[in-house]
């Protein structure tokens, strides 16, 4: 059996999209013989902590540095987690602009002395990491020039965009040490074409983000009347959503159903169109079975994001999809070409009509192709690649 040494920032029990990718992977890596071992930071301060999520991890070593950047101070000032939600998201904008190439490398000097502890005790086979954030990458490949291990790059975002977009200024310094740190890599994996693209490569193996099989196997909740569920954050798509509420205002027996944070004054906005039903952050198991509930599943896409793992999600669950948005291309593609449902603009008649015709059951939905989207499907093509940098 090989080893991988899987660096990743995020990793459960933060309850995030971006530990899932990373822990979806790692779980089933020892069914086609690689042992992970996961390198990652000591807890940070984070609005929501799934521990469940652990257990998908619970026969691999973990092992957890210290950190020195915010979220690592402010969980050991033990600032509330109401604290934490209101201010960390412009402390993080802030320190993104003044740290170079992110908030997080305050953490890489304390990642690489436990790495190099960890590749002396396990010799492993390969290095994998995946960003954002980019710091991470900076550790794997100091690990790399050091103990002459085969690198894996793993892009679930672009550079150098990503979520926060850098200051004028910086976008030089990052596209040069992004062309440093892909051509130091043995393999570099993105997460669609258009990342491959946005990052100058390419040729980069594709793995898309899916869904794990094993996270739909519990019952449905049943949901009263006709619900739209949507999941994730709100506040990137509080205009979309309220756009949403006011189209369906007028139907009858229409719920639209919100699963995920979302802050009292927000909430305040979409509510007062009296058809919304706010569930608060709930578990990952929980929220799958609320999405297989749904009548509907709602996709809004956030600000500089190709495509959310919430889409593959909604794939898992086997409901119909409306995705909303203007220009939201890659989910598009993903809900037309696998028939999964439709999408329309951010137009309150178009989703009006679309939801009249979901509740006529005139809506298409006949599902196609969704295996590549299966997370041991993908852990099999992950597996494949690595295997082919040790022969």
């Amino acid at each position: 059996m090989g080893k991988v040494l899987i660096i990743s920032y995020y990793a459960p029990p933060v309850g995030m999209a971006g530990a899932m990718r990373m822990t979806k992977l790692t779980k089933y890596l020892p069914r086609f013989n690689w042992q992970p071992y996961i390198l990652t930071t000591k807890p940070i301060a984070y609005y929501h902590y799934d521990y469940e999520l652990l257990n998908d991890l619970k026969n691999i070593p973990i092992f957890r540095s210290e950190n020195l950047d915010i979220a690592r101070i402010l969980y050991l000032l033990k600032i509330p987690q109401f604290a934490v939600s209101m201010g960390t998201g412009k402390l993080s904008l802030l320190t993104n602009f003044l740290l170079f190439p992110d908030a997080k490398i305050l953490w890489t000097p304390f990642a690489y002395r436990l790495g190099c502890k960890i590749i002396k005790d396990i010799k492993p086979d390969i290095i994998w990491t995946t960003a954002t954030p980019f710091s991470t990458l900076l550790v794997a490949r100091a690990l790399k020039e050091r103990f002459q291990i085969p690198l894996v790059l793993d892009f679930r975002d672009p550079w150098p965009t990503g979520f926060v977009i850098p200051p004028n200024p910086q976008r030089k310094r990052l596209i040069n040490l992004r062309n440093q740190l892909v051509k130091s890599a043995d393999l570099v994996i993105a997460v669609n074409k258009t990342t491959a693209e946005q990052i100058n490569f390419p040729q980069a193996q594709i793995i898309e983000n899916g869904f794990d099989p094993d996270d739909f196997l519990q019952p449905k909740i049943n949901l009263s009347g006709f619900n739209i569920v949507y999941t994730g954050s709100v506040w990137e798509n509080l205009k979309e959503l309220q756009i949403v509420a006011e189209a369906v205002s007028n139907i009858k027996d229409v719920k639209i159903v919100l699963v995920g944070k979302c802050d009292a004054d927000i909430l305040n906005k979409i509510k007062k169109y009296g058809n919304v039903d706010y569930y608060g952050t709930r578990p990952h198991s929980e929220t799958t079975a609320i999405m297989k509930g749904a009548s509907l599943l709602l996709y809004l896409t956030k600000p500089n994001q190709i495509v959310g793992i919430k889409l593959y999600e909604y794939l898992g669950a086997g409901r119909p999809v409306l995705g909303v948005c203007n220009e939201c291309n890659e989910a598009m593609r993903i809900i037309e070409h696998h028939s999964v449902g439709m999408t329309v603009s951010c137009n309150k008649d178009e989703i009006h009509d679309s939801v009249l015709m979901a509740m006529q059951n005139k809506f298409p939905y006949s599902p196609k192709d969704l295996e590549r989207f299966n997370r041991v499907n993908q852990t099999r093509k992950l597996a494949e690649l690595m295997n082919s940098l040790i022969r």
